[in-house]
């Protein structure tokens, strides 16, 4: 059995002769288990102290893999950020001035469209939140997930465009997160029914 093991003892340098273990391992795992893993920053995460301002928010890749469900969770639970301003700060386009309007909140638009009071820029909750599961499968849209959509006088046909056909990105995204946030509930309600026979 000891000639398919390579023995390595701590303190000791390696073997010359032999290649060491890591060199077998690629740089990008090495980096991912050798390298003291960034979930211990992760691990003491509260909740309460993540960003609610899309522009102000970690990339959810950032997480470690273990809590980004939980990171997940969380923003869906809280919903969507849009507040709501007396005055939205208007661009001009043209001879036009030009300002987010909140009426594309409503139903519509309402379970994934967010506003940065930060950026003055619009974003989508649910391409933030699974993007990275879908970007290999496709364009998610830069404007909506990372850098923000300030376009106003586009918005209506952008907001459209963005959520495109039955099968696209953001739509993936929309029902992951409706996924998730069901698996939640039902999970309570399993607990609910175990207690009402329990009793």
């Amino acid at each position: 059995m000891d000639k398919y093991v390579t023995k390595l003892y701590i303190g000791q340098p390696s073997s010359s002769s032999r290649p060491s273990l890591n060199s077998h391992i690629a740089p990008e795992i090495q980096r991912e288990t050798i390298s003291p893993p960034s979930s211990n920053v992760d691990c003491s995460l509260e909740l309460g102290s993540l960003e609610r301002d899309p522009k102000e928010r970690r990339p959810i890749f950032q997480f470690s893999p273990n809590i980004r469900d939980k990171v997940r969770r969380y923003y869906i639970k809280m919903g969507p950020y849009q507040p709501e301003l007396k005055l939205f700060p208007k661009t001009k386009f043209g001879d036009k001035m030009r300002q987010f309007n909140p009426d594309w909140y409503k139903p519509l638009y309402s379970g994934w469209l967010e506003y940065s009071i930060k950026d003055a820029a619009a974003f989508c909750l649910c391409c933030y939140l699974f993007k990275n599961e879908f970007e290999s499968r496709g364009n998610v849209g830069r404007a909506f997930a990372d850098d923000g959509f300030r376009s106003w006088n586009h918005g209506p046909a952008r907001l459209k465009s963005h959520v495109g056909e039955v099968n696209s990105t953001h739509n993936k995204c929309f029902n992951r997160m409706l996924d998730l946030k069901n698996q939640r509930q039902s999970i309570r309600a399993s607990f609910s029914k175990l207690n009402e026979k329990d009793e």
